[in-house]
């Protein structure tokens, strides 16, 4: 299951969560809970994406090659 399913689905739970009918001490804890992982996957993604880019610049961009020496 990709992480996109993944945060979709934790998503929905959050959005669920408040018409679960349990006790609201475990509903709280159960969307503060949600809430972190949303976050957590959330920054994984963005720092999966930025350490993407900076390969990609990487491999894009050339080192010069010194000319050779003429005496």
């Amino acid at each position: 299951m990709s992480r996109a399913s993944v945060l979709i689905i934790i998503g929905i739970l959050a959005i669920l969560a408040p018409f679960s009918g349990l006790p609201g001490t475990v509903r709280t804890l159960a969307t503060v809970a949600l809430g972190a992982a949303v976050v957590g996957i959330g920054v994984a993604e963005r720092s999966r994406e930025q350490r993407r880019l900076v390969e990609l610049q990487a491999s894009t961009t050339s080192v010069p090659r010194e000319a050779p020496a003429t005496e």
